[in-house]
Formats: structure tokens, sequence, C-alpha cells
């Protein structure tokens, strides 16, 4: 990773050719879900009300393909189909978000929080703290964290005049969830808002943001976090993924034939089912790019559709069939509190 002048990154938006960049860093408060299209949130509604009432899901009639009987897409096929996050674009963004913070310097502010989706831009901080110099701090030891080690604080970097920079990646990993688990973080926290620390960037998971903000109060306008994908820039990261790029493919959905990947000139009448699929990842890139890649499939053998492009369907050319991620898990309704208490300690751990 090459040196980056975050004065040009916050002076020049990052493009993928004629497209804006799909990262951006928002506050916490600003970061919006992508909702779920009219038609989506329809069909999740129709389908509740059918399981209450004990009727079953059956396929549509007006079905082309049945995602059950589709054949998967082989791996070597989906691998180029499926863009890797690129790390270097999230950190430029980054860059853009923290410029005056790095810039200025200022005194009532000595940290920044960057809040993570799970799975969404794995490797960005360390890969940030190479690009700027920092200090990258390891996490301590869990019999550290228990113990209440405070000689773990003693690794930072201590200003010498030159204002050294470090970056605690994953605050997650410095406390555990037991009575003797959390003075460690706590400690951690105080002196680090109160500029004991010089100063520093940390990364913390969503989850855990959300669980300690419970046990401290958390410095929420010094939080930054990764605005939710829309329908729009997860389509525009989906072909930016292509490779090599520009190759003739159609990506259809299977129930309709329509092409769903094709992204309108003034950014209107996008597919609904690339809309469901933001909305179905909570507008989490890594999730949706989990999805998209479980649902590709290939070309049956029979019976491919040959439509007229002109009218939005796929042509008789490399086609690609998505089907729509399944519904979400639904608890049986005899499940009892025991269930629900052991399915949401998995869920936390």
């Amino acid at each position: 990773m090459t040196d980056a002048d975050p004065a040009q990154g916050a002076n020049e938006e990052v493009r993928l050719g004629d497209s804006p960049s799909f990262w951006r860093f928002v506050p916490v408060a600003d970061y919006q879900r992508p909702e779920l299209p009219a038609s989506g949130a329809v069909a999740y509604f129709w389908d509740g009300m059918k399981r209450r009432l004990g009727f079953s899901r059956s396929p549509s009639a007006g079905t082309t393909h049945d995602r059950d009987t589709l054949p998967p897409l082989p791996e070597e096929r989906r691998k180029p189909l499926v863009p890797a996050i690129e790390t270097g674009r999230a950190a430029d963004a980054l860059d853009t978000a923290l410029h005056d913070w790095l810039t200025v310097r200022p005194a009532d502010q000595p940290i920044r929080f960057v809040v993570e989706q799970p799975h969404a831009h794995p490797g960005l901080l360390p890969a940030w703290a190479v690009r700027h110099g920092a200090v990258l701090i390891d996490p301590p030891a869990p019999e550290r964290i228990l113990a209440g080690d405070l000689d773990w604080l003693d690794q930072w970097p201590r200003e010498d005049g030159s204002s050294a920079l470090w970056v605690l990646p994953r605050l997650a990993h410095c406390y555990l969830r037991h009575p003797e688990g959390l003075r460690l973080v706590r400690t951690l926290l105080a002196c680090a808002e109160a500029g004991e620390l010089g100063r520093g960037v940390i990364g913390c998971d969503s989850w855990a943001w959300a669980y300690l903000d419970h046990l401290w109060p958390l410095q929420q306008s010094a939080a930054l976090t990764i605005q939710a994908f829309d329908g729009n820039r997860l389509a525009r990261l989906l072909q930016a993924g292509i490779t090599p790029p520009g190759q003739a493919l159609g990506f259809c959905d299977a129930r309709t034939g329509e092409e769903i990947l094709r992204l309108p000139p003034d950014g209107t009448e996008l597919h609904p089912d690339i809309r469901q699929l933001a909305a179905h990842s909570r507008g989490n890139p890594g999730i949706a790019l989990a999805a998209w890649r479980r649902s590709l499939h290939s070309e049956p053998h029979e019976g491919a559709i040959q439509a007229d492009d002109d009218n939005g369907k796929c042509d008789d050319g490399e086609t690609v069939w998505f089907s729509a991620p399944r519904d979400e898990p639904v608890l049986d309704g005899a499940a009892d509190d025991d269930v629900a208490l052991l399915l949401h300690a998995l869920l936390l751990h």
C-alpha cells in the first residue's frame, strides 16, 4: 500500500469510470438502511399472512424457471462475477471523511470511531493505518482482559512532538461479556476520550457498538460508518466486479426473464430485485455480495428465454440466472422462551 495524500482525497472524489465511488462515510446518526420496494413489501406481508394461516408457499403461475431446478453456477464462473471488496477504495473514502480531523487535529476530539458493518470491509483499518504510518494496536489476550491488566495501555505511543497516530482496529476484542471482563475497556475509553492516549482511530463492529453504548457514554459525534448501500450503489458495485470488464452477459430474473442489472441512464426504475437485495442485506455490501453469489445459476439446458431486448428481457446470448434470496428463517410457533434465549445467545456470540 502506498502512502496517500489526504488533502487530495478530500478534493477529488474517487471515481469508477463515470460513476462516483460507492464508498461513503457518514456520521452514525445519518446511516439510512435501504427500504424494501413496495412490491417486495407486499410480497413479504402476504407470505407472512400465509404462514400464519398455515398455507404453504407455491410458485407463481408466471414463473419462467423454478429456482430449485436451475443448476447452480459453477464456482469458476461465479468468481469473476462477484466483486471482491476493495480495501483501497474504502480507505480513500475514509481519508476524505477524516481529512479535517487529520489536518486540524482538534484538541476536543482526540479520537474518532469507525463503526463497521460485519463483513462489509474487512482489513480496512489495518490497511489505512499502513497508509498513514500509524501504530497498529493489538488487542489484549483474554487473560489480561479478565485480570483487568491496565499495563496493556503502556503499548500506546506517547506523543513526542510528532503527534504519533495510532489505530485500534477491533474494539470488540478488548472486552469480555463477563463481570470481570469490562474494566479494561472502560478504562481504555475513558483515557482515549480524555486525550491521554494521543490521537487515534478505533474500529468497532456495529454489534459491539450497540452493546458498549449501554456501558459507556460513547461519543456519537465522533463516530463514522459506511453509508448503507442502496440499490443503485449496489448495482454499480456488482457491475464493477464483472471481469473482464465489458463482458457481454445478461443477468436475468429466473421468474420473469427480465434483465436486472441494467442501470437506467437517469438512475430511475432500477429493477426491484436489486433494490430488494439491498434491503434484504440491510445495506451491508458484504452480506449483499454473499447473497448475490448464492443466487446465481447457470443457463438451463432447455427452455431458455429468447425475447426482444427492447422490452427489458434477456436475449439468447450468454445468460446468468438470478433467483432472489429465500425468505428469512421463521421460528416455529411452538418455540418457547428457552429456544428464543438460546438463539439470542448464539446471535450475540
